[in-house]
């Protein structure tokens, strides 16, 4: 019984220190890192843009290559909560004398995720879920007597 009673408490301890993994019901979150290129953005890079022009249209990149100034480059990664794949994009652009003369790489097709119609949307929704406030009292504005 002593034995028995033993090898169930070690049992627990070690169920309760793994992970939560195999239970359905835990919510694993989406892990999004870099920058989102969409087609609309890649629409606008013209050649022969600058590097300031090129830096409004994408952003600034999050790897700068310090020994090479004319290649940026723009990488995106989903990490898929529930099913644990990951997506990745790369996105280059190469310039000469701060003129932007290629561009390669993959990017997500359409518009960004909450842009022009879906933002509205969005704002639509989120007045229209907004609590209104209830029982206002209105102060009397006070008088200033103003010399004659």
């Amino acid at each position: 019984m002593k034995l028995a009673s033993r090898f169930l408490l070690v049992t627990l301890c070690v169920l309760s220190l793994t992970s939560c993994k195999w239970f359905p019901s835990v919510h694993k979150l989406n892990i999004q890192q870099g920058h989102i290129i969409t087609a609309d953005m890649v629409n606008q890079l013209k050649l022969g843009m600058s590097k300031r022009q090129v830096r409004f249209v994408l952003g600034n990149t999050l790897l700068p290559d310090t020994f090479n100034d004319d290649r940026w480059d723009y990488f995106y990664s989903l990490k898929v909560g529930r099913t644990g794949n990951y997506v990745k994009h790369l996105y280059t652009v190469y310039f000469e004398n701060d003129k932007l003369v290629k561009m390669e790489g993959d990017y997500l097709p359409g518009k960004a995720p909450l842009s022009e119609d879906k933002a509205e949307k969005y704002l639509e929704d989120a007045k229209s879920n907004m609590p209104l406030p209830t029982n206002i009292e209105k102060k009397p504005e006070p008088v200033i007597d103003q010399p004659k």
